[in-house]
């Protein structure tokens, strides 16, 4: 496990500002076109994701933070996510277009997640006091407000949470917290539209926000697109 100062230094080192989009006409990665439809309504798309919910407060002011990005520059994103999706990710499952596909492996992370129950109880009724860094560039995908823990404590709490649902999928990459507040659009946008966005971008990191993730809202969620996802545990009960 990384050190609480590794984990600063790693999100540091790519949280930065200004975004770079590149020069030109900016594609994105051919991955958004799992998730979003040529004409940039959301996709069905199937999996299982454990989460931290977000009080309403905060989902409130992150909308307003996806009114100014939408009223500036509505061309650079797809669909908008509905508010109440908002939330932070603790460790992402398994993701596929096909349900078929994943429907097995659905089923046996739920039966997983049952079993590690008791690891996250340990933890009930912690806060973790969380602050923004800068919103950034997530590979080429969404645009994402980075998030980190403000201090060891509830950085080693939340990274032994981490652990305990890594029991349940391995994943091949190391945790980044955020909350992604937009998907881009799946055709792309032009470098003129990208220092639109570049610039109200950086209008809102002069802005940051502090929030405590609780665990009493650490939820075992399944999905259907990245605009639904359905509560099935609360892991801290």
């Amino acid at each position: 496990m990384e050190t609480y100062a590794e984990f600063l230094a790693r999100i540091n080192s790519f949280e930065k500002m200004p975004i770079n989009f590149g020069k030109g006409h900016f594609d994105g990665s051919p991955s958004i076109a799992h998730k979003v439809n040529k004409d940039n309504t959301f996709k069905s798309f199937y999996g299982d994701t454990v989460v931290f919910g977000l009080d309403e407060a905060v989902k409130n002011k992150l909308a307003k933070y996806v009114d100014e990005l939408y009223r500036v520059a509505p061309e650079c994103f797809c669909e908008r996510l509905v508010s109440h999706t908002f939330h932070v990710t603790l460790h992402d499952l398994s993701n596929s277009a096909v349900l078929s596909d994943v429907a097995e492996e659905l089923f046996r992370n739920e039966l997983k997640i049952i079993e590690i129950a008791g690891a996250i109880k340990k933890h009930k009724s912690a806060k973790l006091k969380m602050k923004s860094n800068n919103i950034f560039n997530m590979v080429d995908t969404s645009l994402v407000m980075g998030l980190y823990p403000t201090s060891d404590v509830d950085y080693r709490t939340m990274m032994e949470l981490y652990a305990a649902v890594d029991g349940v999928k391995k994943l091949g990459y190391p945790l980044t917290p955020h909350i992604t507040l937009a998907y881009y659009n799946v055709n792309g946008f032009s470098s003129r539209s990208a220092q639109k966005l570049i610039d109200v971008v950086n209008n809102l990191n002069a802005d940051p926000i502090e929030l405590e993730l609780n665990v009493d809202d650490l939820f075992y969620q399944k999905f259907t697109s990245m605009n639904n996802y359905i509560d099935i545990i609360r892991l801290s009960k």
